[in-house]
């Protein structure tokens, strides 16, 4: 019985992420449920994360730029990944942790990051759906999820824990 169970509710959960990508990738804006009735959808928005040289030299050269809000996520005191986002954007309060920048700072984390990461990381350029640039991306993962919500608000994904360099 309880293998029964197990496995219902794992396609349950299935079934439920199948139908999220569905209407993620549609232009569904509602869904018709027998019994329930219709429930209205959120439409959104998403950016992306575009591999940029002159960004991977900003975070290469430790530089902070003056008009970006920095977040970094991770655990301990290594980030997964630092992002900067334009000051005129505000980033949805969660997963990521908002720091004050300095060069000491990121020059610590950088070489951190360089060393330990199994994968190096690099710099990427954040986008809006209509590939203008909101903000940056610093990180061995080199890819999100960026949505981009009303009044200048956006919620990026934290990156996947990145592999670490084994010893000997």
């Amino acid at each position: 019985m309880t293998g029964n169970l197990s496995c219902l509710l794992r396609s349950g959960r299935w079934l439920m992420i199948y139908l999220a990508l569905i209407v993620m990738t549609s232009n569904v804006k509602a869904l018709e449920i027998p019994g329930v009735g219709t429930i209205n959808l959120p439409s959104f928005k998403y950016g992306k994360l575009k591999r940029d040289r002159d960004v991977n030299h900003i975070f290469q050269t430790y530089k902070v730029l003056p008009d970006h809000k920095y977040y970094t996520t991770g655990q301990g005191d290594i980030p997964y990944a630092i992002i900067g986002i334009q000051s005129k954007y505000k980033l949805r309060p969660g997963i990521w942790n908002e720091v004050e920048l300095t060069t000491p700072l990121l020059r610590a984390w950088i070489s951190k990051m360089d060393n330990i990461y199994g994968y190096p990381p690099y710099g990427s350029v954040i986008l809006d759906d209509n590939g203008q640039q909101i903000g940056i991306w610093y990180s061995s993962k080199q890819w999100t999820t960026v949505i981009i919500e009303e009044n200048n608000e956006i919620a990026i994904l934290a990156p996947e824990t990145p592999g670490f360099r084994g010893g000997n």
